[in-house]
């Protein structure tokens, strides 16, 4: 009995064509998984999984490239024994295709000299057809590899190829929604982390001021208070002395022989001295007034010029209470120094700063009997160009793994519920915003002999 030939044409024609409608159902079930699903590892193991049952195979790798280590490791791998492997670029058939952008499709791996067969030895698996192509984006960038090997039944044809591209595509774009999501994620918890950090500076900022305003008030009570005492103590004698006055007339206006003497000291020297207490009191307070209008400014344009010499001057008046308290050496060292350009209410607030930090770390831990020494200097620098003013202390100096994070938001050796004020990190900021730097400077010879640390405040002269 003879069999036509020709009678297995259609059924073969019609196997294809089964076969290829159900490459493109998958192609287009991954498309909508890929399109519908967040699970960027479940879409790459679909896609896997895919290319080994539909390409007929034994199993598949999907490599990722990791360009910082020059390496591609397998993100999906199939196989129980398997486990992670990476591979340098260039290093295997993997690795060659990871390397070159080149399509590999061999029958035998083993007699493929770019075959490295330390993976079969240690997993126990065994390499014979390959077809691995790269994964690539639209722009050519090439981001992994998809590697599936053994055909079932032969090797690997240009049809396979064909469809793996497809599949590849699919992964390249799977991949790439990855790292945007990633990017996206990352970019979401920095804004999320900023808003918080800035959220919460407000909040210490806020309290900071009450605290830092609270401290500049009880030393402005403190003076007004004395200045009161001598207002309140003359007028008191002169009410006194007015009293006594009115008696030695009444006696003198009934009595020739009433005291002279003590009527001439009532008028050339009681009255005069009580009068003078009252006036030295009144300028006291004018004084005060004019030293906190001085220190915020609150007449004046916000960028402007201002003499650095003064300002110091008038933070030093403000913070005498202090500096009386804590014992404190204050010496300055002022120089002849043009006027600088700068918004002088925020630089105010810096000099206070960098003053009521001095006086803390000049009385930190020391005896009774040691100095705590402060001194204040000012000169020009970068012929001219530059003013800068220094800030010096015997304070225990800066500890040296804080060297680079002193000026790092929230940043503080003080111990907690001790600190108070702008803070060095706010002080930085201020600087930087006015055209000026804030550093840790190196102390020179003769100032280490006396002092531990030096913090340099920076600003551009009105020449500049």
């Amino acid at each position: 009995m003879k069999v036509d030939q020709g009678d297995s044409a259609p059924q073969d024609e019609l196997n294809r064509l089964r076969k290829e409608n159900a490459r493109l159902k998958e192609l287009v079930r991954i498309n909508r998984q890929l399109h519908s699903s967040l699970d960027v590892d479940k879409v790459l193991q679909t896609i896997v999984e895919v290319a080994t049952r539909m390409l007929e195979a034994e199993r598949s790798t999907l490599y990722v490239i990791d360009e910082k280590r020059n390496e591609i490791w397998s993100r999906i791998a199939q196989g129980e024994s398997v486990g992670e492997i990476r591979l340098k670029i260039g290093q295997g058939i993997a690795g060659f295709v990871a390397a070159t952008g080149q399509t590999v499709r061999i029958k035998d791996a083993h007699k493929d000299k770019r075959f490295n067969p330390e993976v079969d030895a240690r997993t126990g698996f065994r390499t014979r057809s390959v077809l691995c192509m790269p994964l690539e984006l639209r722009d050519g960038k090439r981001i992994g590899v998809i590697q599936v090997m053994n055909k079932q039944g032969g090797e690997f044809a240009q049809e396979d190829e064909e469809y793996l591209r497809a599949l590849c595509l699919q992964a390249a774009i799977s991949l790439q929604n990855a790292q945007y999501t990633a990017r996206q994620a990352a970019l979401s918890r920095q804004n999320r982390n900023l808003v918080q950090l800035l959220e919460q500076r407000l909040h210490d900022l806020q309290e900071l001021k009450m605290l830092s305003m609270k401290n500049m008030a009880r030393g402005i009570a403190h003076e007004v208070n004395n200045a009161l005492a001598k207002i309140k103590g003359g007028a008191e004698a002169l009410q006194t002395n007015i009293n006594d006055l009115k008696q030695e007339l009444a006696e003198l206006v009934g009595d020739s022989l009433s005291d002279n003497e003590e009527l001439t000291y009532l008028l050339d020297e009681g009255l005069d001295s009580c009068l003078q207490g009252i006036l030295e009191g009144s300028s006291g307070i004018e004084e005060i007034v004019r030293r906190i209008k001085n220190f915020v400014r609150l007449d004046q344009e916000p960028f402007q010029e201002t003499d650095l010499n003064q300002d110091i001057q008038n933070v030093i008046k403000l913070s005498e209470l202090e500096i009386r308290e804590s014992g404190v050496l204050l010496k300055t060292k002022l120089g002849d120094i043009p006027p600088v350009q700068c918004r002088p209410r925020e630089i105010n607030m810096v000099l206070r700063e960098l003053l009521r930090n001095a006086i803390y770390y000049a009385s930190e831990g020391k005896k009774p009997d040691e100095p705590k020494l402060v001194l204040i200097t000012t000169a020009t620098c970068d012929a001219g160009r530059t003013v800068q003013t220094s800030f010096l202390d015997n304070g225990p100096g800066i500890p040296e793994q804080a060297g680079d994070q002193i000026f790092d938001l929230f940043f503080t050796t003080k111990p907690e519920g001790s600190g108070f004020g702008l803070g060095l990190s706010e002080c930085y900021a201020i600087a930087t915003r006015n055209g000026g730097t804030l550093n840790v400077e190196t102390l020179s010879a003769d100032e280490s002999a006396k002092y531990s640390t030096k913090i340099t405040l920076r600003l551009p002269s009105k020449a500049t």
